[in-house]
């Protein structure tokens, strides 16, 4: 053997040489492009050689006729072009053939790198001599001619590659490559037999990874494309069931439908009646079913609380010995749960519970006791962990076990109570009562005369509410301080409030005589930057009184955008007046001019109820409110600006006329086109019926028509990719993703994502305010 006397290292294969492949190949190409420049060299000289043949054939004809017609057509023919000897033709073609077939070798020298030798028509000319310098300069010109060369063809067949591969995805590659497997079969019977043996030794050896990988590259464009159509119609069934077309309630607080707190005497519950009977009855509003629905809700609640008996018994209301039914709070669903508690101001309080389980049936008492002793100061909710187990995936943790108490509030982190068996045994609902005031957010505190300097001073950008308690009349575990506390976090998005005490801060006019709150407002007006200090008497009057202030200090410095998470408070009832929504549709952030008109329409409207009630005792004119909000068709790129309008917002607006401004109620659902230019009559024309309302249909949601700065990227994503357009674009970016990736590097793949990423951020804008709004 030859290999014997060889050592190990001898036997190690040599390295392969890159540069000699390249060369090779490059050769390889360049004979190629040779060989075929002259095949197609010597079918032109095939052709003209026919075409020469054929004019001389037709000389002769003509020279042949002219003999025969006499010497006149003879002569004439050589006139028309035979004046020339034959010699001279001859000569002629002889120079024009050897032009061509010098132009030729030119050609072929520089397609291929060297001279064609053997079409010179000429006699070849001796070889110079060249210098060492020019070889190499001519080799290294050749070099780079191979990579060129070879670099093409590399970038010709990876466009191809691509090609195919979004033929394939868009499924029109799979009829091609069909149709060129039929071309392409075989028509020798040799080859037929060398495919049948090829198939037998694929059948015995079954299924390997080349022909895997060509059954993945036939197929896997249509696959991918089925599944990626699936996965549209999957977002677009996940992306329905957002928020319901309404809200229902499943319980009626007769003091909410009354506008009054739970410990209101009968006088303030009269007056309150008094008030919203005149607005809402049904003579007032002919033709309103909502009204007369709203009026009738108005009647029994004064009829219940009106009656110290009725009253009594529905303050004491229990649901039956053994039931899990609450009256004291709501039943939370996965279809409402997001708006009601996620998207609201209130604080809520939920409990999650098992009917089936021991201990919740023991826990149920404690809960009703402390929803309804703290039902003026949070909102109280349940979700049965069984019926809806969808609405546990909002919870900010996984439950494990039941009865739990989760608290939720905008802008802090959500709370967690879990009752024990022997805490409960040995306090009752003492510990849940702590709980929930424990957790109730906190109004601001001003410790020092310093730090309330640095807070007041200034020009605020928006209200600043200081409340001042007399000396040793604070407690933070006074009903009506909790109240407080409510209406400081439920307006806290309009207003700033802070709370201290008439020893800690000093401020000019806000000496309160006695026992009585002070409370101090500095706002910016139409009339310039405005101080106002207010005495209250009694404490429970100031959280009313301090959500009647704010409400009232909004419409007359500013339009707020509305979104779905304060809409309630701006369109809601405000200080038990029936209040109107205006829409003001793209309207600027700085609004002044309509605001003055509305002012002075408001201001001329109280002064003619007024004299209509000094005129005449039993007028029924009754004031209302008219709340300005803005609303935006667009969304901008930079948090503080606007978000566009939610999907349900064309239907509504399209109810009204496609207006640039429309009046809505939100509680009866009736919406109203404003056609004036001008505001300054905007009250009239609402009393005066001069605006034509309509009801609403029931199929179009008001939720859903409402910016919501809030909503989660993943939803927003399904939303556009269930409209025809969204779902075309991402299906071509699907695809031409697929196509490109397999071709890049990782680092070009990376670069090539990440700017995708960039653009898409760029060309989305709720994707533009939060990256933005991280990053600050």
């Amino acid at each position: 053997c030859r290999c014997a006397g060889r050592t190990r290292s001898q036997h190690i294969m040599p390295k392969v040489d890159r540069c000699a492949q390249l060369k090779k190949e490059a050769a390889n190409a360049r004979r190629r492009i040779v060989t075929q420049a002259r095949s197609e060299a010597k079918a032109t000289e095939k052709v003209q050689k026919e075409e020469q043949r054929a004019e001389e054939q037709r000389a002769e004809e003509e020279r042949a006729k002219a003999k025969q017609s006499g010497p006149t057509r003879f002569s004439r023919a050589m006139q028309e072009g035979n004046s020339k000897s034959a010699f001279a033709r001859a000569a002629d073609k002889f120079v024009q053939q050897s032009d061509s077939e010098a132009e030729d070798n030119e050609d072929y020298a520089a397609a291929g790198g060297e001279e064609a030798e053997d079409y010179s028509p000429s006699m070849p000319s001796p070889p110079k001599k060249e210098s060492a310098a020019s070889k190499k300069k001519q080799q290294a010109t050749q070099h780079l001619d191979e990579i060129a060369l070879l670099t093409l063809e590399q970038k010709a067949a990876r466009q191809e590659r691509v090609k195919m591969r979004m033929l394939r995805m868009l499924i029109v590659g799979f009829f091609l490559e069909a149709r060129k497997g039929r071309e392409a079969r075989p028509a020798q019977k040799d080859s037929v037999k060398a495919k049948k043996k090829n198939n037998k030794a694929h059948s015995d050896s079954g299924l390997t990874f080349g022909r895997v990988r060509e059954i993945l590259n036939l197929y896997g464009g249509p696959i991918l494309m089925v599944l990626f159509t699936l996965a549209l119609f999957g977002a677009r069934i996940m992306g329905e069931d957002f928020v319901p077309d309404r809200v229902t309630e499943d319980g009626v607080n007769h003091y909410e439908v009354l506008g009054v707190v739970s410990d209101a005497d009968n006088l303030q519950i009269r007056k309150a009646y008094k008030a919203l009977a005149l607005s809402w009855h049904p003579d007032k509003n002919p033709g309103c079913e909502a009204c007369a629905a709203r009026f009738a809700k108005i009647s029994k609640a004064y009829e219940t609380l009106s009656n110290a008996e009725l009253r009594k018994a529905y303050d004491q209301r229990r649901a039956p010995d053994g039931s899990l039914d609450s009256v004291s709070s709501v039943d939370l669903t996965a279809e409402d749960f997001e708006v009601r508690v996620l998207r609201s101001n209130e604080v809520w309080y939920v409990q999650i519970y098992d009917p089936a389980d021991g201990f919740c049936g023991s826990f149920h008492p404690l809960w009703e006791d402390v929803a309804h002793r703290f039902g003026n100061v949070a909102k109280f909710g349940r979700i049965d962990s069984v019926k809806y187990r969808r609405a546990l995936s909002h919870l900010p943790q996984r439950v494990g076990m039941v009865p739990l108490v989760f608290r939720f509030a905008r802008g802090v982190e959500p709370a967690l109570f879990t009752p024990s068996v022997q805490a409960l045994e040995e306090g009752g609902p003492a510990p849940l009562a702590r709980f929930v005031q424990d957790t109730l957010p906190k109004v601001g505190q001003l410790g020092s005369q310093q730090e309330f300097q640095s807070w007041w001073v200034g020009s605020p950008s928006r209200p600043k509410t200081l409340i001042l308690s007399p000396s040793g009349r604070r407690s933070s575990k006074s009903e009506h301080l909790l109240q407080l506390q409510r209406a400081a976090h439920l307006w806290g998005e309009f207003a700033d409030i802070r709370i201290s005490d008439a020893k800690t801060v000093q401020l000019e006019g806000a000496q309160a005589p006695g026992s009585n709150w002070t409370v101090a407002i500095k706002a910016a007006s139409l009339q310039g930057v405005q101080t106002e200090i207010k005495h209250i008497p009694d404490l429970r009057d100031l959280p009313r009184f301090v959500q009647d202030e704010i409400s009232r200090l909004i419409v007359n410095i500013q339009a707020p955008q509305v979104t779905v998470r304060n809409h309630q408070q701006l369109c809601g009832p405000h200080g038990g007046l029936r209040t109107y929504c205006l829409f003001m549709i793209n309207a600027p952030q700085d609004n002044t001019k309509a605001l003055e008109e509305l002012h002075s329409s408001r201001a001329s409207f109280m002064t003619e109820v007024q004299e209509l009630r000094s005129a005449d005792d039993e007028a029924t004119e009754e004031p209302f409110h008219v709340q300005p909000v803005r609303i935006s068709t667009s969304s901008s790129r930079l948090p503080s600006g606007p978000i566009a309008a939610g999907p349900s917002f064309s239907s509504v607006w399209s109810e009204a006329e496609r207006a640039p401004a429309f009046v809505l109620e939100l509680e009866t659902r009736r919406i109203g086109p404003v056609k004036t230019t001008s505001l300054r009559e905007l009250y009239q024309q609402i009393a005066y019926d001069e605006v034509k309302f309509k009801d609403l249909p029931e199929s179009i949601s008001l939720v859903r028509a409402l910016p919501d700065p809030e909503v989660p990227l993943r939803r927003e994503l399904l939303q556009i990719l269930t409209t025809i357009p969204g779902s075309v674009s991402a299906w071509l970016l699907f695809a031409t993703t697929i196509a490109i990736i397999p071709e890049l590097s990782l680092a070009s793949g990376g670069a090539v994502v990440t700017g995708a990423l960039a653009v898409v951020v760029a060309a989305w804008p709720l994707a533009s305010r939060r990256v933005l709004g991280f990053l600050a």
